[in-house]
């Protein structure tokens, strides 16, 4: 089988959707290698320095560079990216950012992977272009595929509500974790990123693009501000800015928090398991996370969670965490002090997170996303 992967809106490997393909990318290269098959990536030239490492293996089939445009490059793959994976020779299209790009009548069995419909639960996420490509274009095109895969139990749902998807062309594939990367006993990894960034422990920390209203920094600043935590711990933001840094750095001015918040920016790769070893707990407060890939992370390291109690959160957190109402202030700080103070809660996460995080491997991501691919495309 010759599979073909779109690599259109994985941020080039800067964020979730990009951690994921990362992941998958190699894993789908040696699965399809093991019985003659190949993977042909489908991507610009940016596309394929962002995952250069990842495609060692795999064939490359170039789109144009406009491709690289929010909405030139939303149109052409709806035109266009079903012929290119056919002149590629594919026998099966898989779009593993299928939430934000899909293809209208592709020509070939197609997969597409959702992630997050936040668009649909979060009021003024995108501009009103945006809007109306993912509330009328993109159900469309993920309703004529044959198999639809979903990254958590939550997002399913919301295929199901929003989308009209019928359940049972529905597969759950949950995300994994690279459990040994994130594994107790970093302490030297967490000193350096403590050293490297400037940070003096202790810490929470937020690992989230800034962007509002979704990521909900500015209540997680108001309930910090409320929190005794504020007083002995420091609060780091560390993400690239998708549009909200100013208002955060104004509503940090606002509460007099400018030197109990950090704001990092967008962090290379090898830093994130260190600067995840160096914190008290990770903060997760988005309002609709379709799965939340650093809380899973966290947990692999032995460190609490504060989630929202929305999205997929619950379900990749378990008991592990302290889950907090997202939109109310008073109850988020409330949980801020819990995931600080409760040394049992600290002591069960340091105990059973490394375990609950092995059963979730990439490894298990990647079996489970080609074996679709495989009956979709009619191959034992």
């Amino acid at each position: 089988m010759r599979l073909a992967v779109a690599l259109g809106g994985t941020d080039w490997g800067r964020s979730g959707i990009g951690t994921y393909v990362r992941a998958m990318l190699p894993r789908l290269t040696r699965g399809l290698a093991r019985t003659g098959g190949r993977l042909v990536a489908l991507g610009t030239a940016r596309d394929f320095a962002a995952y250069d490492t990842e495609l060692v293996g795999a064939e490359r089939a170039v789109a144009p560079a406009v491709v690289d445009t929010p909405a030139l490059g939303a149109s052409w793959y709806l035109a266009r990216c079903g012929a290119h994976a056919r002149g590629a020779g594919a026998d099966v299209l898989l779009l593993p950012a299928a939430n934000r790009r899909v293809a209208l009548r592709p020509g070939l069995p197609t997969v597409g992977v959702v992630h997050d419909l936040a668009q649909f639960n979060v009021p003024d996420k995108y501009d009103r272009l945006r809007t109306t490509y993912v509330r009328w274009l993109l159900p469309k095109a993920l309703r004529s595929f044959e198999a639809l895969a979903a990254v958590s139990q939550a997002t399913r749902g919301d295929m199901v509500s929003f989308l009209s998807c019928a359940p049972e062309r529905i597969h759950v594939i949950p995300n994994g974790v690279d459990a040994d990367r994130f594994a107790l006993g970093d302490g030297a990894g967490a000193a350096w990123a403590r050293e490297r960034l400037g940070l003096k422990a202790p810490y929470l920390l937020y690992l989230s693009r800034l962007e509002h209203p979704g990521k909900n920094h500015l209540r997680l600043l108001r309930a910090f501000a409320a929190s005794p935590v504020s007083q002995d711990h420091q609060l780091v933001l560390a993400g690239a800015d998708w549009g909200a840094e100013q208002l955060i750095r104004e509503e940090l001015q606002r509460l007099g928090l400018q030197e109990r918040v950090r704001i990092l920016g967008y962090l290379e790769d090898g830093l994130i398991p260190g600067l995840v070893a160096g914190a008290e707990a990770l903060i997760a407060v988005g309002l609709c996370e379709g799965f939340g890939l650093p809380a899973l992370e966290a947990i692999a390291a032995g460190k609490p969670v504060l989630a929202a109690r929305a999205g997929a959160l619950p379900e990749v957190v378990g008991e592990l965490g302290v889950l907090c109402d997202p939109l109310d202030e008073r109850d988020m700080a409330a949980a801020l002090t819990r995931v600080v103070r409760d040394e049992p809660l600290a002591a069960r996460v340091r105990r059973e997170g490394p375990g609950h995080a092995r059963q979730r491997s990439w490894d298990r991501t990647g079996d489970d996303l080609l074996a679709l691919c495989r009956a979709v495309g009619g191959v034992r």
